[in-house]
């Protein structure tokens, strides 16, 4: 996985001006500070010994955590001469063109392609063929010899930036830095593909869309393949049922056996994990949390503060409190169960976002004071629950990098 911020820039410079060196800056929309880049290595030829400098004419803010503004690393591919294909009309039109078995217009064109490798941020791409761009004279460039020793280089994978990538996701263990690098990844994808689907979500063509915009190739190629074979999928699956229904009527229940995960190592219990009301193995941390959470909610019913009374910030608190359970479920369910491929640097990096939301609930547990929705100790008693849940979580932190 990479970050793909293409949609989110605003400007940048890059500069190779200086052999074996990559400097710039690229500004994101909606991020206060600079993306600086001091990376090793050289551009492409068409870039080698010059100055690029390009400007976004129509970037989307960025909402979710960018990477860390300064990236240190191996430059990968830096070249403003990747040749694409860009249609000539809108792609909804030139999808609805391809799927009636017409050719959309189009022409090729030359694509910014801007990649390197972080050891704080992993692997970014910026990839556009909108940009505006101003390229100045080479500063050096390239012998020939020295293209085709570049060229077998990046063909075998002997490049400082094929090597880091291949140390990164294949050979090397992941830290919790790393992780959370994952999960600020996983957000940018999420936050682009719910744009896209707000966008495009009652188009004929909307799968086809997104693919296409996501950069899902094989899902393109998939939906492709369902639409060729659709009629004769169809008949088939007709027959299928027929045929599933007819076993369905000649299957017992008695046949069916419930399947039960293994119990957890025993002496951990009260440790990594304990039973609820209901037999349900989970986290004493989740736990805590979830029995506190069902406590305030049951309060805040009797005193007729909640569901009806509608508060901004009796909202902030309670909701801050619904996602701390439900994360702490996710992130420690594979603790408790003794999963074998539970990862402590993962669950260290989803913690460390839990204390975020900690945080900011129990700065809403603190703003609902003037409104009196709870008498005073029993607000103070939800408050010291969240900071106690606050030091388990730091604790078992401590406890899971020592693992």
């Amino acid at each position: 996985m990479a970050w793909r911020l293409h949609e989110h820039v605003l400007r940048g410079t890059i500069d190779n001006r200086t052999r074996g060196r990559v400097n710039g800056e690229i500004w994101l929309a909606g991020v206060d500070q600079p993306l600086v880049l001091e990376l090793t290595g050289d551009g492409a030829p068409d870039l080698a010994g010059c100055e690029l400098k390009f400007e976004n004419p129509d970037p989307i803010p960025m909402t979710t955590k960018p990477p860390a503004p300064q990236q240190r690393g191996p430059a990968g591919d830096i070249t403003a001469a990747r040749k694409v294909r860009v249609f000539d009309i809108p792609i909804e039109e030139a999808l609805a063109m391809s799927r009636r078995g017409e050719t959309p217009p189009e022409h090729m064109a030359n694509s910014v392609y801007l990649e390197w490798f972080s050891e704080r941020s992993g692997r970014l791409v910026f990839e556009s063929s909108d940009y505006r761009l101003q390229i100045s004279e080479p500063a050096w460039r390239y012998s020939p010899e020295e293209i085709a020793e570049r060229d077998r280089r990046i063909a075998e994978e002997e490049t400082p930036f094929a090597i880091a990538i291949t140390q990164d996701g294949e050979t090397q263990e992941w830290d919790e830095v790393r992780y959370e690098q994952f999960l600020r990844e996983s957000d940018a994808l999420t936050e682009r593909y719910g744009r896209l689907l707000e966008k495009y979500a009652d188009h004929p063509d909307s799968e086809r869309i997104i693919a296409r915009e996501m950069g899902w190739s094989w899902l393109e190629e998939t939906l492709d393949r369902q639409h060729e074979e659709e009629n004769t999928q169809e008949e088939q699956a007709e027959g299928l049922e027929a045929k599933i229904d007819d076993e369905k009527e000649d299957q017992s229940e008695s046949h069916i056996e419930d399947y039960e995960l293994p119990p957890p190592d025993p002496m951990r219990e009260g440790i990594d994990w304990m039973r609820d009301e209901r037999g349900q193995i989970l986290h004493p941390i989740e736990k805590r949390a979830h029995d506190t959470l069902h406590g305030l909610l049951d309060e805040l019913k009797a005193a007729e503060h909640f569901p009806e009374e509608e508060d901004a910030q009796l909202a902030d608190f309670v909701s801050g409190f619904m996602t701390l359970s439900a994360k702490l479920a996710g992130a420690l369910g594979g603790v408790a169960r003794g999963d074998d491929f539970f990862e402590p640097g993962m669950v260290i990096a989803w913690l460390k976002r839990i204390l975020e939301i900690l945080n900011k609930t129990i700065a809403a547990a603190d703003a609902t004071r003037v409104k009196e929705f709870l008498p005073a100790d029993r607000l103070a008693y939800y408050r010291s629950e969240l900071f106690a849940i606050r030091e388990e979580v730091l604790e078992l932190i401590k406890e899971l990098r020592s693992r």
